[in-house]
């Protein structure tokens, strides 16, 4: 009979399959662990998203052109007409809380109230859009302390704040030749 021999052959095998194996969870461990990392970062970017898309979406949005009537003398601005829309997919602005702020180099007014806004398209507690006329001498409007007086070919500043939206700012310049009593489209 032939001496036995231990072959130790298959005992390698084995081992090797257990170092594979071992291989393969601590491969699978770590792809759990960089696959939640990944699901949480991903989470978070979709918060951010959300929250700055509302917050993009809650500002006011000029519609062009910005409209200007002419005084009787033809050498001022007497009205400046904006039109404004609301966020779109969200409740209708409240023009009560709207600051308006029109100012130059030389003067500055402010105006606040909702009784200067007017509805525009839609009905009037869901318009599409919004005017405001904006008065720039006391003649036209005693609640105002001071005219405001926009020359020929001056540049101008029309700010929009809200507690509910972001503000914006209008920046135009008075055509060069008004004629009295005329309205002008004035644009960036």
């Amino acid at each position: 009979m032939k001496p036995r021999v231990f072959d130790d052959g298959a005992f390698t095998g084995l081992e090797a399959a257990m170092v594979f194996i071992a291989f393969i969870v601590v491969a699978s461990v770590f792809a759990y662990v960089a696959l939640g990392a990944g699901f949480f970062a991903t989470q978070k970017t979709e918060q951010t998203v959300y929250s700055a898309v509302q917050q993009v979406g809650s500002v006011i949005q000029v519609v062009e052109p910005v409209i200007i009537q002419v005084s009787a003398d033809g050498q001022h601005i007497r009205y400046i007409v904006i039109m404004i829309r609301g966020p779109q997919g969200s409740a209708d602005v409240d023009v009560g809380k709207i600051t308006l702020t029109v100012s130059t180099s030389e003067v500055m007014q402010t105006y606040s109230g909702g009784d200067r806004w007017s509805p525009v398209g839609g009905d009037e507690h869901d318009p599409i859009f919004w005017t405001v006329q904006i008065p720039l001498y006391q003649a036209d409007d005693p609640t105002i302390p001071d005219d405001v007086i926009i020359g020929k070919n001056q540049k101008f500043v029309v700010e929009m704040n809200s507690a509910d939206t972001v503000g914006c700012a209008i920046e135009r310049r008075a055509p060069p030749d008004m004629q009295p009593d005329r309205w002008y489209a004035v644009s960036s």
